[in-house]
């Protein structure tokens, strides 16, 4: 029987990135763990105010950068979702889509483009931040499902989408029959029904609530702040 994935942040782990000449290169660090953190399957939320090293947190755990000390496990396959489209800006989301997915996963896109009434026949260049962001969480939901994704990391994945469509995917997220561990961050907490778990950076250092502390995830996320 195959392990189910989770993602393991040791205590003691530090992200940043090193500045200055090779000769004389300095370590910033933005992020320390003073415990370990371990999240297993299911939706994890990490919020966090502006600039506090939320992005260059999830490019360390993709392996896109080297942590400042310590190391970290994910287990199963990592997909790494920034938050920006980049593409070129004639290609149509549906030749995207037949050229990277088949057979089951490409229905399952068609289906999902339809539900987020996304135009498949329009250029990326021509559609709005908010529908290229449909365009990520749709590949992103067939990885999980059709390719066994181990880890699904996603960089503010809802910017730019209007409240319904907020509201649609992260119930797609709660009622997803998947194996994955999903660590999102965000910052449309008001959308968020469910999750299981919440973590933060306050003051340079990492937090994990397991469970709400109040009514509500964005309770959570004040108590974790103050």
């Amino acid at each position: 029987m195959s392990e189910q994935p989770a993602l393991t942040i040791p205590a003691g782990t530090r992200f940043g990135y090193r500045e200055g000449p090779l000769w004389h290169r300095r370590q910033r660090c933005l992020v320390e763990t003073p415990q370990d953190v371990v999240t297993g399957p299911g939706l994890h939320l990490l919020v966090a105010p502006n600039g506090s090293g939320k992005t260059t947190l999830l490019r360390t755990l993709a392996g896109l950068l080297p942590a400042l000390s310590g190391s970290v496990n994910a287990g199963g396959h990592v997909y790494y979702f920034s938050d920006e489209l980049r593409a070129d800006s004639e290609l149509k989301p549906r030749t995207l889509f037949r050229s990277l997915l088949k057979n089951g996963a490409l229905a399952m896109a068609e289906e999902l483009a339809e539900t987020l009434r996304l135009d498949l026949n329009r250029p990326i260049g021509q559609l709005s931040r908010g529908n290229r962001q449909k365009v990520l969480l749709i590949l992103a939901e067939v990885k999980v499902a059709h390719e066994n994704a181990g880890v699904l990391l996603m960089d503010e994945p809802l910017t730019g989408l209007d409240a319904e469509t907020r509201a649609q995917m992260t119930a797609l997220w709660s009622s997803a029959q998947t194996k994955a561990v999903r660590l999102v961050i965000l910052h449309e907490l008001e959308s968020v029904r469910h999750a299981d778990s919440l973590l933060s950076i306050h003051g340079g250092r990492l937090a994990h609530a397991r469970e709400k502390s109040g009514a509500t995830w964005l309770d959570t996320y004040h108590s974790l702040q103050s």
